[in-house]
C-alpha cells in the first residue's frame, strides 16, 4: 500500500475543482462551486465543492468526500486505482502494488483492460492489408476514410470463431474474465467463441474516453444488422451515448451555443463529425432515457433530436422528448425528408443543406402539435380531449412558467378553446400529481441515520475541532477522561488526536484527515461537518463554549442519575449511613447545577 506521504502529495497536487469540473460543469457560488449532483437525480443543484477544504458534498443525497472519494464513486474505482489515476495526472510516481494476482485486482479495472486490448486488436485487423480488406472496402463504399477510422478507432472482427479469444488469452486474461466481459460467449455445448465475427467494429467510449463496449455492423443483409456488447459493470446502455467523449469537447462551457445533436446511428454520428458537426452523439439502439438527459445536461443547455425521414412523425417517441422538459433542458426536433438519414443527407445534399435544416428545427411544442393533429381530429370531442390531455401532461413537467404561458396561449388558439379552461385543467393535474408524489414519497434517507444519530453536542464539538484544531486540546484540558458515545464521532475524534500528535495542529487539514478515514460512511459524516461555515470567529467561539457548558450539564445529569440509583439501593439495604452520604453528595452537586 502506498504511504500516507505519497497519498497526501497526490491529493495536494490534484485540485478538486479541476478534477470534478472535468466530469461535472461547476458554477461558482460564493467561495464554493455548485452543480446538479452526478450521483442522484435532482432538479435544484445541491452538489457543492469547497476549494479551500478540497472536499465535495451533496446536501440532497448526502454523499461527500475528497478528490479520491469522487473518483472512486464516479468511475467505480478502488482506492488504489483512484490513487494511480490521480498520480498519473500530476506525474507523481506511485510504487506498484505487490502480490496482486488477476483475481485480487479490481474486476472493474480488468474489464477496462479487456476492452482496451480488444479495441487495439480490432483496429489492427482493420489496418492489416489482407485481413482488413473487406471492412475497408465497405467503409470506402460508404465514403469513410482513414481520418474517420482513426478518430473513432474503427476496427474489424474477422469471420473466425475464436480469433479474439485466442489473442486475449495470450494476453493473460482468464476465461472467466473474458466471459464476464461479454466479448466471449459459451455455447450450450460448453464451447467458447467470439461474440463479434465478420463485422465492422465501433468502440463505445465513456465520457472519460475509456472503451466500455462495442457495436458491430455486418456488411450485407444478414441479421441482426447491428450487434452491441451486453451490459457489464462498466457498461449500461441506458446511461451511455456514442461519441459523447468527443462531442463534449466541441460544446463551449459558457454562452448561448451550448447545444448538442442527437442521432440514431453510429455512421450518422461519424458523418456529422467529419463534416463539422462535432457536437453530435448517437443513442445505442435504445430510446432516450432519464439517465441520457441527465448526462447531456452536464454539457449542454439544449438538444436537437434528429429523426430519420422514415421514422419521424407517428413513430417518433414523444415520451423520450418529454424527458428533456422534466430535466429542465431545452429540446428541438428535426425530421429529415422521407428516405434520408443524417448520413445520406450530408453525402447527397451536402453539409450546408444539413446546417440549414438544423437551423430550421422545430420547437418541441410545434413538433408535438404536428404529430398529435396528425393522429387525432381536433374537431371531434374525443380527439380534442386526447390532444389536450397529452399536452397538459407535458406542460406539467415544464419548469419555466414563461414557457407554459406561451404554450397555453398557442394551444388555446390552435384548438379554439379558452385559455383559462386549459389553465384550470393544468392546475388540477398538477395538484393531483403533487398528491400522488407525496403519497408515494418514501421516508428520507436521513430517517435511518437519525435512529442511530450521533449525540448532537458531540457532533457539534467534532465539527468545531475539524474547523479549528486547537479546540481539541482545549476540550481535553476540561474533559481529560471524556468517552464519546457516538461511534463515528469517537472514531474521527481519535483520528484527529493521533494526527495532531503526529503532525501538529497546523497540519490537520481536511484532505489529510479524509485520506485516513477508511469507512465511507464515516468519511461522508466528516465531510458533512466540514461543509459547515461559521460567519465569524466569535460565533465559532461562542458555539464551543456552549458545547462545553452542555457537556458539563450532561456530565452532572449523569452523576445525579447514578446517585439517585445508589440512594435507592442503600435504602433497600437499610444502610442509613450510606443513604445520608449519597444524599449529601447529591445536594452539593444539585446546588452547583443551580448556581450555573
Amino acid at each position: 500500500m502506498a504511504s500516507d506521504q505519497i497519498v497526501d502529495q497526490v491529493q495536494s497536487l490534484n485540485d478538486i475543482v479541476e478534477v470534478i469540473s472535468a466530469y461535472v460543469p461547476l458554477r461558482r457560488a460564493g467561495r464554493s462551486f455548485k452543480a446538479t449532483c452526478p450521483f442522484h437525480q435532482e432538479k435544484t443543484p445541491s452538489f457543492m465543492v469547497n476549494p479551500d477544504k478540497q472536499i465535495f458534498h451533496c446536501f440532497g443525497c448526502g454523499v461527500g468526500g475528497d478528490v479520491f472519494s469522487f473518483l472512486m464513486k464516479y468511475e467505480r474505482m478502488t482506492f488504489p486505482e483512484a490513487l494511480k489515476r490521480l498520480a498519473e495526472r500530476v506525474h507523481v510516481p506511485v510504487p506498484e502494488f505487490k502480490h496482486s494476482s488477476p483475481e485480487e485486482r479490481s474486476q472493474t479495472e480488468r474489464l477496462y483492460q479487456v476492452y482496451s486490448a480488444a479495441n487495439e486488436f480490432y483496429r489492427r485487423n482493420l489496418k492489416d492489408l489482407e485481413l482488413g480488406k473487406p471492412a475497408r472496402a465497405y467503409l470506402a463504399k460508404r465514403s469513410f476514410g482513414e481520418s474517420e477510422m482513426d478518430i473513432f478507432h474503427l476496427g474489424f472482427a474477422i469471420p473466425e470463431w475464436s480469433h479474439l479469444y485466442e489473442f486475449l488469452s495470450k494476453k493473460g486474461f482468464g476465461e472467466q474474465e473474458l466471459l464476464r466481459s461479454g466479448l466471449i460467449v459459451r455455447s450450450a455445448q460448453a464451447r467458447t467463441y467470439d461474440l463479434f465475427r465478420g463485422r465492422v467494429m465501433f468502440p463505445i467510449f465513456n465520457s472519460q474516453g475509456k472503451v466500455i463496449a462495442f457495436g458491430g455492423r455486418v456488411f450485407g443483409d444478414e441479421t441482426p444488422k447491428y450487434l452491441n456488447s451486453p451490459e457489464t459493470p462498466i457498461f449500461r446502455k441506458r446511461k451511455e451515448l456514442y461519441a459523447l467523449h468527443l462531442a463534449k469537447r466541441a460544446i463551449p462551457t459558457t454562452g448561448e451555443a451550448r447545444r448538442i445533436l442527437i442521432v440514431e446511428g453510429y455512421l450518422d454520428c461519424i458523418r456529422l463529425h467529419a463534416n463539422g458537426f462535432q457536437n453530435a452523439v448517437a443513442t445505442l439502439g435504445t430510446s432516450l432515457t432519464p439517465e441520457h438527459v441527465q448526462m447531456l445536461k452536464r454539457y449542454a443547455d439544449e438538444a436537437t433530436v434528429i429523426f430519420d425521414g422514415d421514422k419521424a412523425g407517428e413513430q417518433a417517441s414523444l415520451r423520450g422528448l418529454d424527458l428533456f422538459l422534466e430535466e429542465g433542458m431545452g429540446v428541438r426536433v428535426l425530421c429529415l425528408p422521407k428516405g434520408f438519414d443524417p448520413d445520406d443527407m450530408v453525402r447527397v445534399k451536402g453539409k450546408e443543406a444539413m446546417a440549414e435544416l438544423i437551423g430550421q428545427s422545430q420547437d418541441f411544442f410545434d413538433f408535438k402539435l404536428q404529430v398529435l393533429l396528425g393522429r387525432y381530429n381536433k374537431s371531434d370531442s374525443l380527439g380534442l380531449l386526447k390532444i389536450t390531455s397529452e399536452f397538459l401532461d407535458t406542460f406539467s413537467k415544464i419548469k419555466s412558467p414563461v414557457l407554459v404561458d406561451r404554450y397555453l396561449r398557442k394551444l388555446a388558439v390552435t384548438l379554439g378553446v379558452q385559455e383559462n379552461s386549459l389553465r384550470s385543467e393544468l392546475n388540477k393535474l398538477r395538484a393531483k400529481l403533487s398528491g400522488l408524489k407525496s403519497a408515494r414519497s418514501e421516508p428520507r434517507p436521513l430517517a435511518a441515520e437519525l435512529r442511530k444519530a450521533e449525540p448532537p453536542l458531540e457532533k457539534l464539538l467534532l465539527g468545531l475541532v475539524l474547523h479549528y484544531p486547537p479546540y481539541l486540546r482545549m476540550f481535553q484540558e476540561v474533559f481529560p477522561e471524556y468517552s464519546f458515545s457516538g461511534e463515528k464521532t469517537r472514531e474521527i475524534f481519535n483520528l484527529c488526536h493521533q494526527m495532531i500528535q503526529e503532525y501538529g495542529e497546523r497540519e490537520l487539514s481536511p484532505s489529510k484527515l479524509l485520506n485516513r478515514i477508511k469507512n465511507e460512511e464515516s468519511k461522508t459524516f466528516a465531510c458533512r461537518l466540514l461543509m459547515i461555515e461559521w460567519s465569524s470567529g466569535t460565533d465559532r467561539e461562542q458555539a464551543f463554549q456552549d458545547v462545553l457548558r452542555g457537556l458539563r450539564g450532561q456530565e452532572r445529569a449523569g452523576r445525579l442519575k447514578t446517585l439517585r440509583h445508589q440512594i435507592v439501593q442503600a435504602e433497600e439495604a437499610g444502610n442509613q449511613e450510606l443513604v445520608l452520604k449519597y444524599m449529601k453528595t447529591y445536594q452539593e452537586l444539585l446546588s452547583k447545577s443551580d448556581s450555573h
